[in-house]
């Protein structure tokens, strides 16, 4: 299989999910694949709680950079090649979010859906 970008962090699964009513720290596991010839990221829905802390690790395995971008949390970010980020934000915004490589249009979003 070929990998694009790998954004890891331990988790539980591809989606990590809070706890009902306290604030905590959400871990994601997404990896960019191939879906249908296309770069895509492997998980089509984050779902993390309003107020929780979350915690990313982007990789790009890639000889080319790659974008992670989530607009409404001011998220644009460029990825070199075996330069490993990491990237905290606080999910303080109720909703549905596009997650993007801004870099490459053609490049199959994610959703990140933060619920109270």
């Amino acid at each position: 299989m070929h990998r694009a970008l790998s954004l890891v962090a331990v988790g539980i699964g591809a989606v990590a999910l809070a706890a009902c009513g306290d604030s905590s720290t959400d871990h994601l596991k997404i990896r960019d694949v191939l879906i249908n010839g296309k770069p895509g990221f492997s998980v089509e829905t984050v779902t993390v709680t309003k107020g929780d802390k979350v915690d990313l690790r982007i990789d790009n395995n890639l000889p080319a950079p790659h974008g992670f971008s989530i607009d409404a949390y001011g998220i644009h970010r460029v990825v070199q090649p075996r330069r490993p980020q990491e990237l905290t934000f606080t999910a303080s915004k109720a909703g549905t979010f596009r997650i993007y490589c801004q870099l490459h249009p053609a490049h199959q979003p994610a959703t990140l859906l933060v619920v109270d």
